[in-house]
């Protein structure tokens, strides 16, 4: 499959830079996908601005460009945004996400997500469907001027389709390999000045991993619904309002883990006795006012979101009754973000602003230890019970100018946020010995801590004109300590579960080039990423934790392209290179050694062929085949767990009318094995067999949908 790569990333060499054929006037060409690219307005500055103009690598994904799936997540555009790993299968609990080599398998995510300008805080609500989407945009690089909280490397925005002013309907269903079946209902129903929109998707999936201790049963079955209502009001004085809730539900089954070697003769046979699972309800509501002056802008929102999920897990992924545990987590969270920013102003654009937020969390664990547990414990412990609350609160305030032609096509950015946050913990856990009657309190801990910083950002953007700009941009990113859930000390009577702040600075240069004609367009930069007390996941006994472990750094770089080879026929090249190594870590040995989960590269690379089709039924044919690479990944901190390079080939075919589309998809059609996850079992420690263990990815699938329009 790489040779099919390779040959794909050299194709662009062949076609002359001078043919003109490719420029086309009807609407369905590509010629004007293309040009969209150049003419698509972004959000992720807080104002709109055109990709030319945002002294940032960025890159615009849409519905139509993530490859496969009837309805995809966030997890479908690895590799398409260069220098982004988001891992594919496991639960949603525990998603590792990287970008430019920064990233964590556990905890507060390296990237901050908004959707519809409302800021989504926790890891566990990042994998949700993508349907009814406008545009993706992904910024790489620290966003904590204007965004703070997550966003110390990088900012994912959502932007879903607005509910308008006419009625419509869209309606999907399609089927998949697996006996997945996914729906998706989308109406809106403007009523007078109120503009209405309801959607909702629902999925299935019986799953691809079997349970040899369950008799084969399928381990990874999948279900989720979401129902969302969003509502604008365009008032008098150039006031808009916008509002919505969204609810969400969700099931899998898993984990899937098992003996590495046991998964390379059988990819999706595992072998444990507790059936384990994770389900997630979660509620979110908004609430946004604009009003637009002549020469400022006003912006209020305000978001509550609740959570509430369950994890059911055999925590030493055998067929032995050694530990089991469950965890109840319930999560309330308010934020309020205002700002003022300038409008159309000649001469600078400024944007000032305050941001404040609430979480209160807790957690409920119940660890029950089996007839097995001598391979896990050095103690007679039958159960042990933790509770966790942590609260916290943050405040912010920013402030960002940028001065226009300094001289001819030069813009200065310089801006500035400081950064709040109080977290209190209240933890107890109590411990049931074999032959007591009654648990016994162990571990107690009141603490609270207080994290702040100041976060400085600068950016120099040199343009010639709309279309070719170089750009020069230093800003530190950040992202706040906190507390572990539970304690993994057990052989003594003081705990500490806290871990400190950790902060990077980026330091890159880019390059963006539009061509005159439409027909091709570059993004290209380079970096250099000095991270110091980096926080990074490790597996205790009694489950995982977060702890600093010490300083590294990540240099390297990335491009988008895109080029119409030929009338209708488009190439396209994301591709991204990190290399990232601890300089200095508690654990003296590991220094040089790559950081955990990162892949060495990501590339996605294909062409895709688009005609206009004069018929009854049918207006355009998309016909795109696409290769996605990733590179060396290491799962543990001594660099010997490893997952070597491997390149998954898909394939997409559409026929679009104006009132049904048909979709075909493959993914990994050529069933590549490769494994998403590594780690090393406490349990392996007196049963070497299983102390590598790990997860195959996901195999070939196959798929297809049908939506109607009215």
């Amino acid at each position: 499959m790489r040779y099919l790569f390779y040959i794909l990333f050299i194709i662009p060499v062949f076609p002359a830079f001078s043919q003109k054929s490719a420029i086309l006037t009807t609407d369905d060409s590509l010629y004007h996908i293309i040009q969209q690219m150049q003419e698509v307005v972004v959000t992720a500055e807080k104002r709109e601005l055109k990709p030319t103009d945002i002294p940032a690598a960025l890159t615009v994904v849409t519905e139509r460009t993530i490859p496969g799936e009837n309805n995809p997540d966030l997890r479908n555009i690895s590799g398409i945004v260069p220098n982004f790993y988001m891992q594919e299968g496991g639960l949603k609990l525990s998603t590792p996400l990287y970008i430019r080599g920064i990233g964590t398998v556990s905890g507060t995510p390296p990237i901050g997500l908004y959707v519809d300008g409302v800021p989504v805080f926790d890891k566990n609500a990042f994998v949700f469907d993508l349907y009814d989407i406008r545009q993706i945009e992904v910024l790489r690089g620290p966003q904590t001027t204007l965004y703070g909280r997550n966003s110390i490397n990088g900012l994912i925005n959502i932007n879903t389709r607005p509910a308008d002013n006419k009625f419509a309907i869209r309606a999907k269903a399609g089927l998949a390999s697996y006996y997945s079946q996914n729906y998706n209902l989308i109406v809106n129903l403007p009523v007078k000045f109120i503009y209405n929109k309801l959607s909702f998707s629902y999925n299935k999936s019986k799953g691809y991993f079997k349970n040899r201790y369950d008799n084969d049963r399928r381990s990874n079955p999948t279900e989720s619904y979401n129902g969302r209502y969003q509502g604008n009001i365009y008032a008098a004085r150039d006031w808009k309002i916008a509002f919505g809730v969204n609810y969400n539900h969700s099931f899998d089954g898993g984990y899937a883990y098992h003996a590495v070697d046991s998964l390379k003769a059988d990819r999706y046979l595992v072998n444990y006795n507790t059936p384990s699972s994770y389900k997630r309800d979660m509620i979110s509501s908004y609430l946004n006012l604009k009003k637009m002056g002549k020469h400022t802008a006003f912006n209020w929102i305000t978001s509550y979101s609740w959570t509430k999920d369950k994890q059911i897990l055999d925590a030493d992924f055998t067929y032995l009754d050694v530990f089991d545990n469950i965890k109840k987590s319930n999560q309330n969270l308010v934020t309020q973000e205002i700002n003022l920013q300038s409008i159309a102003a000649a001469h600078w654009d400024w944007t000032v602003g305050a941001f404040g937020f609430y979480k209160d969390l807790t957690n409920k664990y119940l660890a029950t230890f089996g007839k097995d547990k001598a391979y896990l414990l050095p103690l007679p412990l039958d159960q042990a019970k933790y509770f966790n609350n942590t609260t916290t609160k943050g405040i912010a305030g920013y402030g960002q100018i940028t001065l226009k032609e300094m001289w001819p096509g030069m813009a200065v950015t310089a801006g500035i946020r400081y950064d709040y946050e109080n977290a209190a913990l209240t933890y107890r856990d109590s411990l049931l010995f074999s032959g007591d009657a009654a648990f016994g309190p162990f571990h107690a801990s009141d603490k609270k801590s207080d994290f702040h910083a100041w976060l400085p950002k600068f950016s120099f953007m040199q343009k010639w004109n709309d279309r070719v700009s170089l750009y020069l941009s230093i800003a530190k990113g950040y992202k706040a300590g906190g507390y572990n859930i539970i304690a993994n000390e057990m052989s003594s009577l003081l705990t500490d579960l806290g871990y400190d702040e950790e902060k990077l600075w980026n330091y890159e240069l880019g390059f963006k080039y539009f061509s005159p004609a439409g027909t091709f367009n570059l993004n290209a930069a380079v970096f250099y990423i000095d991270w110091k007390d980096q926080q990074i996941f490790v597996m205790g006994m009694m489950g995982p934790s977060i702890k600093n472990a010490g300083d590294a750094r990540s240099i390297g770089g990335e491009m988008d392209l895109n080029w119409e080879l030929f009338p209708n026929l488009t190439y396209f090249l994301s591709a991204g290179y990190s290399n990232s190594k601890y300089y200095h870590h508690l654990t003296k040995e590991y220094e040089g050694n790559r950081i955990v989960m990162a892949p060495e590269f990501t590339g996605n690379t294909g062409i895709a062929y688009q005609k206009a089709l004069r018929t009854s039924w049918c207006r355009t044919l998309g016909i795109s085949t696409n290769v996605t690479g990733f590179g060396t990944q290491y799962f543990d901190e001594a660099n010997r767990l490893k997952q070597s390079p491997y390149f998954l080939w898909n394939m997409d075919i559409t026929l679009s009318g104006k009132y049904v589309d048909f979709h075909i998809w493959g993914k990994n059609i050529l069933d590549k094995a490769f494994f998403t996850y590594m780690l090393n079992n406490p349990v392996g420690q007196k049963l070497p067999q299983y102390y590598d263990m790990g997860q195959s990815g996901a195999p070939a699938r196959f798929g297809a949908s049908v939506t109607f329009k009215i």
